[in-house]
């Protein structure tokens, strides 16, 4: 939840770029094995964020590798890319934007020279990418602007999202930590995908909901800010 755009986004936030749909249908792997694909994310961003430079560049390869074979054309004709510059700066930025999130949504946001600090590191790991620096916001100030009009102007509210905000958790095998607890699943993952939805919902960018008014009640941000202030403390 707390990583709003990003709970979407650094899961398949390209996605909601142009090309999403074909692009999701018939190479991603979360319709399938959501936890395996959800661990293998958590785990990428680990390495890119939080191992040394071999570990980092080794990453940026394996990227690279996996990434350069998702292309084709989407249902209306339009081509696709996941190397497409502007669709990985997004997907980075949208890691950024996750990382500051949970402060922000825990009611202690970061001071200026403390998000300052934080897009610097950010920013020198994306140099591994060779993405253009245009291309990215210029300080951590221009961040906000950035995914606002990102939002408003470029994204796309298509299947594929609107499938990992409501449906991927109704229909997930169950986990494999589980153990014993596995044949209560079934309703488990009922109740569990509509708070977790709902929570997302509630998390996300106000330029989100207002472009694309998924359903957000007041129940699920009070819940929202109950659970997250809770963490906090």
């Amino acid at each position: 939840m707390a990583d709003r755009v990003g709970g979407v986004a650094a899961a398949g936030s390209a996605d909601c770029r142009s090309g999403g749909r074909r692009r999701h249908d018939n190479f991603s792997t979360y319709r399938a094995h959501p936890w395996r694909r959800s661990e293998h994310t958590m785990d990428s961003g680990k390495r890119l964020f939080f191992s040394d430079r071999e570990g980092l560049r080794r990453e940026v390869a394996r990227l690279e590798r996996t990434h350069r074979r998702l292309a084709g054309t989407d249902e209306q004709g339009r081509p696709f890319t996941a190397l497409d510059p502007a669709v990985r700066v997004w997907v980075l930025v949208t890691l950024y934007e996750c990382m500051t999130a949970m402060r922000e949504l825990s009611g202690r946001p970061l001071a200026p020279p403390e998000l300052d600090q934080i897009y610097g590191e950010f920013r020198a790991v994306c140099t591994e990418f060779g993405l253009s620096d245009d291309l990215f916001p210029v300080t951590a100030a221009d961040v906000p602007a950035y995914m606002d009009r990102t939002i408003r102007e470029r994204l796309e509210y298509s299947e594929p999202v609107r499938y990992l905000l409501f449906d991927m958790l109704r229909e997930a095998p169950a986990p494999r930590r589980l153990g014993h607890l596995k044949p209560a699943w079934p309703l488990v993952r009922t109740v569990a995908a509509h708070v977790i939805g709902a929570l997302t919902i509630a998390d996300l960018p106000e330029a989100f909901r207002e472009r694309f008014s998924p359903p957000r009640t007041r129940r699920a941000a009070l819940l929202s800010l109950i659970l997250h202030r809770g963490i906090a403390c």
